[in-house]
């Protein structure tokens, strides 16, 4: 039996902690530093409270404390009360400075240098921060707050849309590429699940659909380790995630309905993958194929002016072909077929390589800035591929052993895919937003792999030859076909 089978509730911090300590090198995870978290109806309650404490453990003054509330433009209600100004009210019963700073527009917040700098700026002479808001506004917070010094931080969690809350790390925009940066952890993460359970359908299907890739990002996160690109893979993390887990087809059916019940157990899911991405000290634990995937329409998205889609909605659809990808080649090694020589590491070969990735990018930058910025990562992924010592022969040489030796990390296409059909999330692209064409979901799957510096399942087919265009239009086939079959499960 699994340590972590041990662990039935993920606010209890200090088991969470003991549990790990007693698994495999614990030496090598990083310390979990979150100081409470709280999953209940009546966390927004406790804001000042939770602050005050923070406050005076870190030996800082409580009533001459500078507060500064952290949000962005869009409205949130617990019940028929405004959250936000009942917060900076509650605030303001307990601290004699508190400021509200509101990033953003109604249409667009992102985490883009003009917004980090600006929620820098704002805490500059600020005692302590208070976030209020769904995944943008944390990730901008966490960044905004390791740089002013770590000041005592309570997040106030209010969708159950990504599981970013628990974690160390921020997803930002840079130079109008997706990274994934350091952060912080939050000290206390208040989620009122009468917030969530009554925040709109779609941001609580997007969070199941955000959970998904604990079912693919494992794969994809072994193949790294086995290949000798990435030696951050450790079993306690993967461990932690797919025990606690369980089976979200069987909790996830009353999602979409907002049934309390469920959403409760999927904001619990999701503090723990923050909190197996925090310690594991890498995105990559939880981040495959399908979040690279996500981050290509983003970063389409942010360049052509179209309002970003959820993130965990697209990363649900993506988790589909993410396993199918998998699928494809267990059937590919089935069939014996052929390895491709051609790809051969000369000056030549990198040259060409470059102007693929130049001109991929250039659809969202024609200055070539984004294409420099992908171009520099994806080059230093195929180096690292190259003087890795990994043997990809011997890795692809018998299906039976690589399917033996991924266990339960092997991704199940059709068990993802009816799972987000019973939550009532996206299965299909097609119910993504309406500038996600057949062209630019065609154009973000086959060119995921340029991105960033990360291995997965769509480097290993390429480096066998086997993510052709006409590779990549079979499994999008099979996913397109896949996702009619679900659609009324």
């Amino acid at each position: 039996m699994s340590l972590f089978s041990q662990i039935d509730d993920p606010t209890d911090l200090d088991h969470i902690r003991a549990v790990i300590a007693a698994s495999e090198r614990p030496e090598a995870l990083v310390p979990l530093d979150i100081t409470r978290l709280e999953i209940s109806g009546q966390a927004a309650d406790h804001v000042a409270e939770e602050l005050a404490s923070l406050l005076t453990s870190a030996g800082k003054r409580v009533l001459g404390a500078r507060v500064v509330v952290l949000m962005d433009s869009t409205p949130i209600f617990k019940g028929d009360v405004d959250l936000k100004a009942s917060i900076v009210a509650q605030l303001d019963r307990t601290f004699d400075f508190v400021a509200r700073v509101e990033l953003g527009d109604q249409h667009h917040l992102y985490a883009d240098d003009v917004a980090l700098d600006a929620a820098t700026s704002a805490l500059a002479e600020a005692d302590a921060l208070v976030s209020v808001g769904s995944g943008t506004i944390s990730d901008i917070a966490k960044v905004a707050s390791h740089r002013v010094g770590n000041i005592p931080y309570v997040m106030v969690q209010t969708a159950a849309s990504v599981d970013g809350y628990t974690d160390n790390v921020s997803v930002v925009l840079r130079a109008g590429a997706k990274r994934t940066i350091d952060s912080r952890w939050p000290d206390v993460v208040l989620a009122d699940t009468q917030v969530i359970s009554s925040a709109p359908r779609i941001l609580n299907t997007s969070g199941f659909g955000e959970l998904l890739s604990l079912f693919t990002a494992p794969a994809d996160w072994w193949l790294a380790k086995q290949v000798g690109t990435d030696t951050s893979f450790h079993t306690t993390p993967r461990d932690l995630l797919l025990t606690f887990a369980g089976n979200p087809g069987e909790w996830g059916a009353g999602i979409s309905d907002g049934n309390v019940a469920a959403v409760e157990q999927l904001t619990r899911v999701l503090a723990i993958r923050g909190i197996g991405t925090g310690i594991a000290g890498s995105t990559a634990c939880l981040s495959g194929m399908e979040h690279l995937i996500s981050h290509m329409l983003d970063m389409y998205a942010a360049a052509h002016h179209h309002e970003i889609g959820l993130h965990g909605t697209q990363v649900g659809v993506a988790s589909v072909v993410g396993a199918t990808a998998w699928e494809y080649l267990i059937e590919q090694i089935r069939n014996g077929r052929p390895v491709s020589t051609e790809a051969v590491n000369t000056a030549d070969e990198v040259a060409r390589l470059h102007e693929v990735v130049t001109e991929v990018f250039s659809v969202c930058d024609p200055t070539g800035a984004l294409g420099a910025e992908c171009w520099s990562d994806y080059f230093a992924k195929r180096t690292a591929w190259r003087a890795a010592s990994g043997n990809v022969a011997a890795l692809v040489a018998n299906a039976d052993a690589l399917t033996s030796a991924l266990g339960a990390m092997l991704p199940n296409a059709r068990n993802l895919a009816e799972g987000l059909a019973r939550a009532g999330a996206a299965v299909s692209y097609r119910e993504l937003d309406a500038w996600v064409t057949d062209d630019v979901w065609r154009w973000a799957v086959r060119n995921c792999l340029f991105m960033r510096n990360r291995v997965t399942i769509v480097d290993l087919l390429s480096e066998l030859g086997w993510w052709t265009d006409a590779d990549v239009d079979a499994v999008l086939e099979r996913v397109e076909s896949l996702t009619r079959e679900v659609a009324h499960v």
